[in-house]
């Protein structure tokens, strides 16, 4: 998709965020929960991730028992009145990927949210990618790094990331993330007007 990596001058505001310390702060408190807590009616939520758990704890646990915050938050978002797209990696899924795209598929039977997740293998080699683009008030973010969807990435984990909030960033990644999007099976959209 791309020749040439992106390279841009100016300003930008920009966050580090790491775990264990600052991947799960309160949403009033920025951090990847409170880039997805901007996204509301008409706004945007794009995710692309290795994985993303159901749910967190135990093997007995449940999303009600111990939810995996940042899939709480992308369907919060989608409650919002947010348009929220998650593609996860089918290559390398033993399951995990799998129950997460039919848990969401229940809520959106359920409540009728624009909320859609695929399983994808874009490119023939899984995707490993974790990035997350907000959309949200006019603003664009961008979160990029090693933080996968597990409690151990948040909580544990010596993990790093980094979100941004710059249109020419946003506009460089959110290509790739239809590319792969529509590959996998998904409609796309046009100037932000969804066809799904």
């Amino acid at each position: 998709l791309y020749a040439q990596p992106l390279t841009f001058s100016g300003s930008l505001t920009a966050e580090v965020v790491h775990s264990p310390e600052t991947s799960l702060l309160p949403v009033d408190q920025g951090g990847l929960l409170g880039m997805v807590d901007r996204a509301g009616a008409g706004d945007t939520v794009l995710v692309e991730q290795l994985y993303e758990r159901v749910h967190w704890g135990g093997s007995n646990d449940t999303p009600q028992s111990a939810p995996n915050l940042r899939l709480q938050a992308y369907i919060d978002a989608a409650r919002r009145g947010a348009t929220v797209r998650i593609l996860l990696d089918a290559y390398f899924d033993t399951g995990d990927n799998a129950e997460t795209v039919a848990y969401i598929s229940q809520i959106v039977q359920n409540e009728g949210i624009n909320l859609r997740a695929l399983l994808g293998n874009p490119t023939g080699r899984g995707i490993h990618n974790k990035m997350i683009l907000v959309e949200a008030g006019g603003e664009k973010w961008t979160h990029l790094g090693s933080i996968n969807g597990s409690e151990a990435s948040s909580k544990a984990n010596r993990e790093l990331a980094i979100q941004v909030q710059s249109d020419a960033v946003y506009a460089y990644f959110a290509p790739a993330f239809w590319v792969d999007w529509t590959s996998s099976g998904g409609l796309c959209c046009s100037d932000a007007a969804f066809i799904e």
